[in-house]
């Protein structure tokens, strides 16, 4: 049977053929959501990025599915988190042979693509409210006070 290791708890699982990874740590006692994240995590539905893990050896796990490409840069408005590609999501990856799996692994925020994302948001705000005003101004102007 195949094994998984999670190194930072210093433990062996044995698996059960393919099995999901954030099953079977929580199966087995493995804590994989920190802080908030303990109460606010999507329960495995690959929506909230909180069970990021980094695969030591990436041939034991299933190939990257879609949902996690986009569920990887997180729900924070105004940074971008650098995530290497060895960081993965543990509710959407299957173990299917012998893997390694650290947890809670550490992130770094792009700055230059940070500051993107704020100017962008901050343009949207400044033009959205001013639309928005206009369309409030029309609206108002075309009812008739009797």
């Amino acid at each position: 049977m195949p094994n998984t290791i999670f190194v930072n708890e210093n433990k062996t699982v044995e698996q059960p053929g393919i099995t999901n990874i954030r099953k079977l740590a929580m199966k087995n006692g493995v804590q994989l959501y920190s802080g908030i994240d303990v109460l606010l995590n999507c329960r495995g539905n690959g929506l909230c990025g909180t069970c990021r893990v980094e695969v030591l050896d990436g041939k034991g796990v299933s190939p990257m599915k879609p949902i996690e490409e986009g569920s990887m840069m997180g729900w924070i408005p105004f940074y971008v988190r650098s995530v290497p590609k060895h960081h993965r999501l543990a509710c959407q990856m299957d173990a299917v042979n012998d893997c390694q799996i650290k947890t809670h692994p550490l992130y770094e925020i792009d700055r230059q693509a940070s500051k993107e994302r704020r100017q962008m948001f901050f343009a949207w705000s400044f033009f959205g409210g001013i639309f928005t005003a206009m369309m409030i101004w029309m609206l108002l102007d075309m009812v008739q006070v009797v």
